[in-house]
């Protein structure tokens, strides 16, 4: 019975020093593991950091150019105010000043298209803008 006794306690010591083995190798793989995640980690870490820089870059350089482009729409704007008053004075005056005499010349006794008779002499024509809206302003 003593024989088996000590068969059973060796066969016991060699399934843990077997046990052990196997325990270790594992350990060192998760030790490697651990520190290719690491310098996974840190490289990413690194990427982060770079990708925030550059996204802060970009909306300082959007929010320059929206600046700039809304300076450039309200210098439009103006300009296209000024021009309307201009050619409304414009036609005003050519209304005010009878029918054309070179028309007469030229075959041609009706008025051009685009002069349309107003309403009472000397008032001005109204001028009409249509606006298509792209995107809003902030």
């Amino acid at each position: 019975m003593t024989i088996l006794i000590d068969i059973a306690v060796a066969l016991g010591a060699f399934l843990a020093a077997a046990y052990c083995m196997l325990l270790s190798r594992r350990l060192r793989a998760l030790t490697r593991l651990d520190g290719d995640v690491g310098a996974a980690i840190a490289v990413l870490s690194q990427q982060v950091d770079a990708l925030t820089k550059a996204l802060e870059t970009a909306s300082h350089a959007g929010s320059a150019a929206q600046t700039g482009l809304d300076s450039s729409i309200a210098r439009a704007e103006t300009a296209t105010r000024s021009l309307e008053l201009m050619l409304g004075a414009a036609t005003a005056r050519a209304s005010a000043a009878g029918p054309d005499p070179t028309a007469a010349t030229h075959g041609n006794s009706a008025p051009a298209p685009h002069a349309r008779p107003s309403a009472q002499p000397g008032a001005r024509p109204r001028v009409i803008r249509h606006r298509e809206m792209s995107g809003q302003h902030s």
